[in-house]
């Protein structure tokens, strides 16, 4: 079926996702682990992040500045075609869609030896090292949305390891070493904890890549490696408001978020959750921005997002305005529209008009988005739905979502403790 994808797994353990393309429009691939910012110890927040960018510079077959030629030619710069990232329970080596089947396999032979050849110097440690230093400033704490980000989860968690920054800590940078990096790749970097999607070609054709490339002539067979972390609490319960203010020179507004942790990944809330969010999103933008009339108040966007794992879960509404009188106003307005949800039913065209976004972004990425399918599928493999069964039975539960759901759901979450975090002018 087109809406379906196909897995299969090799006998060491590495599973293979595919989608194929009737139209023969399709070419994207990648390589990606179970291991993401979560699974550093303390004393190395980073360290995944690091080994991502060393992993990613050169190979036995392919030299830094072919790897940069090959991506030029194929995926331009950075920041366009290539998928090379990290996020909290995943990493992945990958590109976007490309246009031919030779350019899909040529770039494929790069990230898959990126992986197979292991290639890691201390020439690669100085110099990523110091990039992700960068990173760190540039896409973490110089960003505020980000830093919205980072905060809100640090602070939701005392010991969940959703709380760990995905870029790094610098002090904790600093101290690795290159055999911290070879021990990390030696354990997480393994059959067992690694996949491959190609959306375009046939499954018999997908799995003869899996077995090339990293089929048991290539890997030792080995076991699923554990977490550095035990006995922390998926959903923890808040005592109270958590607060943190941080106070950052030369910004122009006050940036605001506040949440509320929920239930992790495969939870049956989930789609409530999102359309919780999206309606918040909709009516907060009518209170924050269409009624304010003051020009030193209001705010351009007020977003609220949702962000869960297999450890963790929250839902967040953040809005940034350059009146600090308007940024207490925003804080009340959450808290009401959050009361309204677990008072009232919600209006059916809200529903409907949110469920059928929804629904339709889901088709969309099976049928003719194979990037955000893509994404998909790595959320879904890194988070326990391995045989993509949660993935596929998304539109069932979407279309059970009710007002009266909604509403239950806004009840069980929407307490009066939560988390806030407030980034201010100095």
């Amino acid at each position: 079926m087109r809406n379906q994808v196909r897995t299969g797994q090799l006998a060491n353990g590495f599973r293979y996702y595919s989608q194929y393309d009737y139209s023969h429009g399709t070419h994207l691939a990648g390589i990606g682990t179970k291991v993401g910012a979560i699974h550093a110890s303390d004393g190395c927040v980073g360290l995944p992040h690091l080994v991502e960018h060393m992993l990613a510079r050169q190979s036995m077959k392919y030299s830094s500045r072919e790897v940069d030629l090959i991506c030029q030619k194929y995926l331009g710069q950075a920041d366009e075609d290539i998928n090379i990232r990290i996020d909290r329970v995943s990493t992945f080596y990958g590109f976007g869609d490309l246009r031919t089947n030779k350019a899909m396999v040529d770039c494929f032979d790069v990230m898959a030896h990126f992986l197979r050849d292991r290639m890691l110097t201390m020439e690669g440690l100085e110099v990523e090292r110091a990039a992700v230093l960068n990173e760190y400033y540039l896409r973490g704490v110089d960003d505020m949305p980000a830093l919205i980000d980072d905060s809100i989860h640090e602070i939701m968690y005392s010991d969940n390891p959703a709380r760990m920054r995905i870029d790094c800590i610098p002090a904790d940078l600093a101290g690795i070493s290159i055999s911290k990096v070879r021990s990390f790749v030696k354990k997480h970097y393994v059959p067992r904890n690694m996949f491959m999607i190609m959306l375009g070609p046939k499954f018999e054709e997908v799995k003869q890549f899996a077995e090339s490339y990293f089929g048991d002539n290539q890997w030792e067979d080995k076991s699923v490696p554990r977490m550095n972390h035990n006995n922390f609490k998926t959903l923890p319960v808040l005592k109270g408001i958590v607060s943190s203010e941080i106070v950052r020179p030369h910004i122009g507004q006050y940036h605001f978020a506040l949440g509320f942790p929920t239930e992790s990944y495969i939870s049956s809330d989930a789609e409530t959750l999102e359309m919780i969010a999206r309606i918040l999103t909709f009516r907060l933008a009518f209170r924050l921005r269409e009624s304010n009339r003051k020009f030193d108040e209001g705010v351009y966007r007020a977003n609220v997002y949702t962000s869960r794992s297999f450890v963790h879960g929250l839902i967040y509404a953040t809005f940034a305005t350059v009146g600090r009188d308007f940024a207490q106003y925003g804080e009340q307005a959450i808290l009401e529209e959050c009361d309204k949800l677990k008072n009232e039913l919600v209006d059916d065209r809200e529903l409907d008009a949110m469920s059928h976004y929804v629904d339709s972004a889901y088709l969309e990425a099976f049928n003719k988005n194979p990037t955000a399918l893509s994404e998909m599928i790595i959320e879904a493999v890194c988070n326990g739905d391995e045989d993509m069964t949660h993935l596929h039975g998304f539109r069932n539960r979407l279309h059970a979502v009710s007002r009266k759901k909604i509403r239950n759901v806004a009840n069980k979450y929407f307490t009066k403790d939560y988390a806030r975090v407030l980034i201010k002018p100095a």
